[in-house]
């Protein structure tokens, strides 16, 4: 015997209709997106395997954590392309209650008459799921550098423009003049000298050293010192996240063993910084 699962997926519950090889409606739920929710969820899906009933699953992603949780579950998992299930969606549209969480029953419905043309997801090892994670945490943490790189930048506009010209915010020579010469009023004192000396114990070239000077020498426009206070608070709040790494991930301890371990089958692989 064979159960058909449709999973309309959202982002605080999900809607699951279940029917069997005849099309016969076995149970509608709606599972909260919580420990508690896919825990009640999975002994329904574990009870049905200690029956000896196959478990077919369609859904419209082929990702995710309630794709990894019906594979953990021994599900199979049939990915469904949004338009296939708009196509689907006239065949069923007349029939059913207006309460019924539609998306899910096309789906089950649409799986277990059209499964042959489906391809069903291969079950990821243990090391390729925590490769996915690991990259997922990657992509979130470029995220939130980009957005960190975004503010630093619309700040330094609205108070020290001068700052911009020095460097692109992304490198360390751009960390540190900011940290050094954090207002417009400090680069007022700054002596030809001074900056040299500073620069060079940054390895910047000569070349470039006098390029910056001859942009850093000029006048300034006047930006009111409300606005100058302001924007040297938020630079610093900003700055407690290294600017610098936005394009690269961390990569900790664990992680490098991991890639050592697993990245391409070679071992003593080290994972890219970008």
């Amino acid at each position: 015997m064979r159960y058909y699962v449709g999973v309309d997926w959202a982002d605080q519950t999900h809607a699951v209709w279940v029917v069997d090889e005849s099309g016969t409606k076995i149970t509608v739920r709606t599972v909260p997106h919580t420990a508690a929710g896919f825990s009640e969820w999975g002994r329904e899906l574990d009870e049905w395997r200690a029956q000896g009933i196959e478990r077919w699953a369609a859904i419209e992603r082929p990702d995710g954590r309630v794709v990894d949780f019906l594979l953990d579950h021994g599900v199979v998992v049939y990915p469904v392309n949004p338009k296939a299930l708009d196509r689907a969606r006239d065949r069923f549209r007349q029939s059913g209650a207006k309460s019924d969480p539609f998306d899910a029953r096309v789906l089950a419905d649409f799986l277990r008459t059209d499964h042959r043309h489906l391809q069903a997801l291969q079950p990821s090892s243990d090391a390729a799921q925590e490769l996915k994670l690991l990259t997922e945490d990657c992509q979130r943490h470029i995220r939130q550098q980009t957005r960190l790189v975004n503010q630093l930048t619309a700040t330094l506009k609205a108070y020290y423009p001068r700052a911009l010209e020095v460097a692109e915010l992304t490198t360390a020579l751009a960390r540190e003049f900011l940290q050094t010469y954090p207002t417009p009023e400090a680069l007022t004192t700054l002596t030809a000298r001074q900056w040299q000396r500073w620069a060079r114990g940054r390895r910047v070239s000569a070349a470039r050293i006098g390029a910056l000077w001859a942009v850093l020498h000029q006048p300034q426009l006047p930006v009111p010192a409300h606005v100058v206070r302001q924007g040297a608070v938020d630079a610093e709040l900003g700055g407690a996240v290294d600017p610098g790494r936005h394009r690269r991930c961390p990569v900790p301890d664990r992680d490098r063993r991991f890639f050592r371990t697993h990245a391409g089958g070679a071992v003593g692989a080290d994972p890219p910084d970008r």
